[in-house]
């Protein structure tokens, strides 16, 4: 029989050890919110208003817990003391987890995989539930200590999300069970990143009307594979208009190309603010992501921001999709593929009008993601 008590969704990340006070204040909304977490947090209150939402953390900046109401939701920094998970849950935090359930239906949304917190399950209640999101990461060797863990622990969580073909395969080769099992993407929000006339972007940028341009934004490294993005260019330029708009990358040990894209001739820009980056987008012809790098598990929520835009996109992390992305841009299968796709994109990148109606549909971060969370949600809470 299913339970009268009121349900609650705490959203629950590891800490950032300091390093979100890069960015923001301790005292300011981003503090709070500023995490994989935090971001679904705010559009799922949005979404759904009248659901019960907390956004917690643990970090080593609190001595003792900072409480703010945020966005409709309780955000909660709790100290890093008596740690029974590293970075992730204290005994404060577990505590409160136990009082919470004894006056509510509990759903924990943890946003990460392939670390130990599964093994908080068996500290749980029956109504306290478990899902764990991926947002980045690669699964384990097969054989190695952790492949055995995941192999006997994971089964237990009530759902998990996965980004790449990757994890999926991992999770289904562990015999979790499908129904748990499902393709959750950050998405974009398609209410900021809106077509404009390429011109104008163009005009303000600095940019050349005329020149063919293909836009990478993230870091400038390998793991992302911006030395092939560089490699294209270095072999097309030659042979057309076309440059490659750089935006993102900082002077520091993580971008380990950052002088190799500031000297490549390519227009390069810094980090932007995140409502400036439309006019970016707006400015290119095409999206370029060849992201072949085993290392990286992730999937980039930039090109989908494109593609919001009504911009093409050239990647592999298309065939992530499950849906058709033909009307999308263009899949690769290899640096080589990735050539000759690009010289076709230069060619033919105006065949794809239809980029953003096709990802709204699916991609849409404020309700279309909403949607497949809430679907998500309900199938766990049936029966607690």
């Amino acid at each position: 029989m299913k339970s009268s008590k009121n349900l609650k969704i705490i959203f629950l990340s590891g800490s950032s050890s300091g390093e979100n006070l890069r960015y923001y204040d301790l005292n300011s909304d981003g503090f709070f919110v500023g995490s994989w977490a935090g971001l679904f947090a705010r559009r799922l209150k949005v979404y759904k208003p009248e659901l019960d939402i907390s956004i917690w953390r643990a970090e080593p900046v609190v001595k003792k817990p900072l409480k703010k109401r945020i966005y409709d939701l309780d955000g909660i920094i709790w100290p890093c003391k008596g740690m029974l998970i590293k970075n992730v849950l204290s005994a404060g935090m577990y505590l409160m987890i136990l009082k919470l359930s004894l006056r509510h239906r509990v759903i924990i949304h943890y946003h990460s995989l392939f670390d130990r917190f599964i093994l908080i399950r068996f500290l749980l209640p029956p109504n306290v539930k478990l899902v764990l999101s991926h947002h980045g990461g690669i699964p384990p060797e097969k054989g190695t200590l952790k492949d055995l863990f995941y192999r006997l622990i994971y089964r237990y969580a009530s759902a998990i999300t996965y980004l790449s073909i990757g994890a999926r395969d991992y999770l289904m080769s562990i015999e979790v069970p499908v129904t748990k099992i499902h393709f959750l993407p950050v998405g974009a929000d398609f209410n900021l990143f809106r077509p404009a006339d390429q011109n104008e972007a163009r005009k303000k940028l600095g940019l050349d009307p005329d020149t063919v341009y293909a836009i990478y934004v993230g870091a400038f490294y390998r793991l992302k594979s911006v030395d092939i993005i560089l490699d294209i260019y270095n072999k097309l330029k030659a042979h057309y208009n076309f440059s490659v708009i750089f935006v993102g990358g900082e002077d520091n040990e993580s971008n380990d190309l950052y002088n190799e894209v500031k000297n490549s001739g390519c227009p390069c820009f810094g980090r932007q603010v995140f409502t400036d980056m439309p006019e970016f987008y707006n400015a290119a012809d095409f999206y370029i992501h060849p992201a072949f790098n085993p290392a990286f598990g992730g999937l980039d929520v930039a090109w989908i921001e494109a593609l919001a835009c009504n911009i093409p996109v050239l990647s592999p992390q298309l065939n992530y999709l499950d849906f058709d992305c033909t009307e999308l841009g263009v899949s690769i299968e290899s640096p080589e593929d990735a050539l000759l796709k690009t010289e076709y994109l230069i060619k033919e990148y105006g065949k794809y009008n239809k980029c953003r109606e096709t990802a709204i549909k699916r991609l849409d971060a404020n309700n279309a993601i909403m949607e497949r969370l809430m679907t998500i949600y309900n199938s766990v809470a049936k029966g607690i």
